[in-house]
């Protein structure tokens, strides 16, 4: 099981953070709950670890499908019309991403399912992606936003 968050939201920190000369960059949406705003979360999450990030490109794709299955879980999962997507870098060598659909619930956790299954496999593919990048993921205590934070190697 993923461990649980010890880190700052980004409700909890200002969205722009000074480190010196740099201000380190943050972006914060609301997205509809549908289907839709997957991809538009995608693009965007793409558009700025690229941009900001600087990130090779194969390890964006891997973050990309660490966004679709978290952002799908709050669309299919949360009761809410909508859910919030935020990334920022708390330093200028970390990537931080949250997706908030404000449902209290139980932590959930990766199951294991019969290959039968046509679904439950999001969060076993989240684990796998966020270990393969050398980074940590969960939840809050009351289930209401994932996260996951990566560490982007020499300073930027």
């Amino acid at each position: 099981m993923p461990p649980k968050d010890a880190g700052t939201s980004l409700l909890d920190a200002p969205p722009l953070r000074q480190v010196g000369n740099d201000v380190l960059p943050a972006f914060g949406m609301a997205m509809r709950s549908a289907p839709s705003s997957v991809e538009v979360a995608r693009r965007v999450t793409q558009a700025w670890v690229r941009c900001y990030c600087r990130m090779p490109k194969d390890q964006v794709e891997s973050i990309l499908v660490v966004v679709s299955e978290l952002c799908t879980n709050a669309v299919l999962h949360g009761r809410h019309p909508s859910f919030d997507l935020r990334c920022w870098m708390p330093t200028p060598s970390e990537l931080r991403l949250e997706i908030r659909d404000g449902s209290p619930s139980a932590v959930p956790e990766p199951q294991h399912v019969g290959p039968e299954s046509e679904s439950g496999r999001g969060l076993l593919l989240v684990d796998l992606l966020v270990s393969e990048l050398g980074g940590s993921w969960g939840f809050t205590s009351d289930g209401t936003c994932a996260w996951f934070r990566l560490g982007l190697g020499e300073e930027r």
